[in-house]
């Protein structure tokens, strides 16, 4: 009895035990439980897109190419591919290779850790060597023509890149520095630098002179054109406030004027103008000025700036406040009365851009959208997709859109209608290239190689 009395009371401590340990691990757990946490800030960009139903095509190849974000190098230019006469000229493993553009078919391959950036130009192509020496191939089989012995490189901070081929020459842009070789030979001609400015890609070759653009920066930060003569380098001129030149000819360049932009009271008054200074290309001696007027609506304080100014044939465009009006470039008098006006786009900041088969293209300079005014009638017409915009190129028939959800979406640019897709699977996308009825997709460390409706082609 005494054996059994003493299980039933060992039994029954362990019973005890073991109902306190689990109380105390329920009590536990309801003392540890997570609480939710709400965000501090939250936002939704509350965009949203309608479906766009169209077929969708299969690329004819795809291929992988080196990636231009694995470059490391933020001056690198968008030149990392090329296309001319159905072929594709690209880099894979630091190489130029030439690819069919309707099989991707490799048809050769050129040299070793080069510099990504090539350009075509009459049956040759050009690029850089890892050490910066300029090359010329022949863009039908890859054989050398020459390899230039002069390496371009400027001492000056990183700024902008570029490789442009004029007439017998090609000028190579770093930063400030250009540098000018012999398009024959490849012989290192001369290199100029605008010691006290960062160079803009623009470099116009007329007459036996070269023009350039500079940002400036002083008492006040402005852009500064530049004439440098095209056999020795040796700067002509330069005049501080003027842009691009937005015309050349009969020896005058024609430029607008930044400068007293800067010194005007804005915000007080309503009174806007255009300015744009005529100038002897060989010696920068003004030749005359001519001034494009007009009055903001409303009461001050009125917004900071004015739009942009394109010349298309004989006409100049002036994007001024809700509206562009057209005039007559060639024969100016003073105080121009417009030929035509028309609307801005509904919404905010767009920048006139371009003007393309009786459309006014305009760009945005929030989302990088693009749209349209046609000029028979004021319409506004759109290229829209069904996604945030990655990257948009426009051609006479086609504009091709591609999306930050990883597909193409190929639209017709007469009629707006969207014509197909394409998935590309890629986030960030690089120009659409185009040669003759084949499309080439620059997506994310790929080409892409498509063959276009005949509607679009």
């Amino acid at each position: 009895m005494n054996i059994q009395k003493k299980r039933f009371i060992s039994h029954s401590i362990k019973r005890l035990c073991v109902g306190v340990i689990a109380g105390l691990l329920a009590a536990s757990s309801l003392s540890l439980t997570v609480q939710a946490e709400k965000a501090v800030v939250s936002s939704n960009n509350g965009a949203a897109f309608s479906k766009v139903k169209v077929p969708e095509l299969k690329p004819s190849w795809s291929l992988k190419v080196d990636n231009k974000l694995d470059s490391g190098d933020p001056d690198i230019s968008s030149n990392y591919a090329a296309v001319e006469d159905s072929k594709v000229f690209t880099f894979i493993g630091k190489k130029l290779v030439a690819v069919d553009a309707k099989t991707g078919e490799q048809l050769w391959s050129y040299g070793k850790n080069l510099t990504p950036h090539v350009v075509y130009d009459n049956g040759m192509l050009y690029g850089l060597s890892g050490d910066q020496k300029p090359y010329a191939l022949h863009a039908k089989t890859g054989k050398v023509k020459w390899l230039s012995k002069s390496p371009a490189i400027h001492k000056a901070q990183p700024g902008m890149e570029a490789m442009m081929p004029k007439s017998d020459s090609l000028y190579v842009i770093k930063g400030s520095t250009t540098f000018a070789f012999d398009k024959i030979t490849g012989k290192l001609r001369w290199k100029a630098d605008e010691t006290g400015g960062n160079g803009t890609d623009y470099i116009e070759e007329a007459s036996g002179v070269i023009l350039r653009t500079f940002l400036v920066q002083g008492a006040l930060t402005s852009v500064q054109l530049d004439a440098f003569d095209k056999k020795t380098g040796k700067k002509l001129w330069g005049i501080f406030g003027q842009g691009d030149a937005i015309r050349i000819k009969d020896g005058l360049v024609y430029s607008i004027d930044h400068y007293s932009q800067l010194m005007t009271d804005y915000e007080s008054l309503p009174e806007r103008k255009v300015i744009i200074n005529v100038y002897n290309l060989k010696t920068g001696v003004k030749k005359g000025t001519r001034e494009y007027n007009w009055k903001q609506s409303g009461l001050p304080p009125y917004p900071f700036g004015q739009g942009n100014v394109i010349v298309h044939g004989d006409k100049i465009y002036i994007q001024q406040a809700d509206k562009v009006a057209e005039y007559d470039f060639d024969s100016y008098k003073p105080n121009p009365v417009p030929l035509r006006t028309f609307k801005i786009p509904y919404g905010d900041n767009w920048t006139l851009i371009n003007l393309v088969q009786d459309r006014l293209i305009f760009k945005n300079n929030s989302t990088n959208e693009i749209t349209g005014i046609k000029t028979v009638n004021n319409r506004q017409v759109g290229w829209n997709g069904d996604a945030p915009l990655a990257q948009v190129d426009v051609f006479q028939k086609g504009v091709f859109r591609a999306q930050r959800n990883g597909t193409l979406l190929g639209i017709n640019f007469l009629t707006t209608k969207p014509m197909f897709r394409i998935t590309t699977g890629s986030d960030l996308h690089e120009a659409t290239l185009k040669t003759g009825d084949m499309i080439i997709i620059q997506a994310e460390g790929k080409l892409l190689g498509v063959k276009l409706p005949a509607a679009l082609s």
